[in-house]
């Protein structure tokens, strides 16, 4: 499947308007000073770092007689933070600028680290070689994707500051949009995920987890507040699985030489970063949810989820904050004295 398939051009247009809306609402200074944050440093260190060797790790154990799910397993952990962290981080109210932040200069890195960190540790969990031969246009097409959406949208959301919340809205939809487009094309294989045996499934939920609860343990070390701390395991759990589709999509072919679903090696490879992206969403969901309740997010702990996933709550938008607590401090005394009438009668 190549670069110019339907499934391709449209993923790449959705992951364009995800990434332009979010950066659009992202305010130029708070990104320049996220890009001297400590934050920034832990997150990328984590991202190239701890969770591809995590993903070696598994990949040279549990799969070192199948290259078709190690290969893509590694290619998934070595890839750069996924443009959804962007949306995930706004929507819980972390730390978006040094999100942004985190992504740009991820997606920057990875243009030398991901091939780098392929080539060692493919060659380390294969050293006897295997037949999946790894083509790079995907991916370099993914990554300037990213690159240029992040670019412009922070040029437009600077020179016209009013159409931010519209802006935004479209990069939300677009976010919707490509993940109903991942989930049709798994959902088509024919080896589908939910077909898999136990040792898929913990084998890929292990990096995914991990990563994510190292990345917190080192940035609360480092004595980062809790909306960065947020944003951090948000960016190092969610990775661009995307890219690593691409790159999938590109690189494996089905076996000519036999017949039946065990030859699908493109169906198979294809179902890592589908269920990968499955288990980063249920990871993010418990740890947002948990974070709002304990305070760890720029949204006031007084207003309830609902209020704080529907509202910006970023640096510089106080007032609304505080407007948006005042107004449900009086909607639940409203509530109250309607309860009180209608128990009097």
């Amino acid at each position: 499947m190549g670069l110019g398939s339907w499934e391709a051009i449209t993923g790449n247009v959705l992951l364009y308007g995800l990434v332009f809306g979010l950066a659009s609402t992202v305010k130029v200074n708070a990104f320049r000073e996220s890009l001297s944050s400590r934050g920034l440093v832990i997150g990328c260190f984590a991202q190239f770092v701890f969770l591809p060797l995590l993903g070696f790790a598994v990949a040279s154990t549990s799969f070192a007689d199948r290259p078709e799910i190690g290969i893509p397993l590694i290619i998934t952990t070595s890839s750069p933070g996924g443009s959804y962290s962007n949306w995930w981080t706004s929507i819980f109210n972390g730390d978006l600028a040094l999100s942004v932040a985190m992504t740009t200069v991820s997606s920057l890195l990875s243009i030398g680290l991901l091939p780098l960190n392929l080539f060692i540790y493919i060659k380390g969990a294969y050293p006897d070689g295997n037949t999946v031969q790894v083509r790079w246009a995907g991916l370099f097409v993914s990554i300037g994707v990213v690159i240029f959406g992040i670019v412009g949208g922070l040029f437009v959301g600077t020179r016209f500051a009013k159409i931010r919340p519209m802006l935004n809205l479209g990069g939300n939809i677009c976010g919707v949009l490509l993940v109903l487009l991942g989930f049709f094309f798994s959902s088509n294989s024919s080896t589908p995920i939910w077909e898999q045996d136990f040792s898929f499934y913990i084998g890929l939920t292990i990096p995914c987890v991990l990563g994510l609860l190292l990345s917190m343990k080192f940035a609360v070390y480092a004595k980062l507040e809790m909306p960065q701390v947020l944003a951090v395991a948000i960016e190092v759990c969610y990775q661009n699985t995307a890219i690593a589709l691409a790159v999938i999509l590109s690189s494996f072919d089905d076996d000519a030489s036999c017949a039946g679903s065990s030859c699908d090696v493109l169906g198979r490879a294809a179902g890592v970063p589908a269920f990968y992206q499955i288990i980063q969403v249920l990871s993010l969901g418990i740890l947002c949810m948990h974070a709002h309740r304990r305070g760890w997010t720029y949204a006031p702990k007084e207003v309830s989820l609902l209020v704080a996933i529907t509202h910006n709550y970023q640096p510089g938008d106080d007032v609304d904050a505080e407007g948006d607590v005042e107004n449900e401090r009086e909607l639940s005394e409203f509530a109250n004295v309607e309860e009180a009438h209608t128990t009097e009668r």
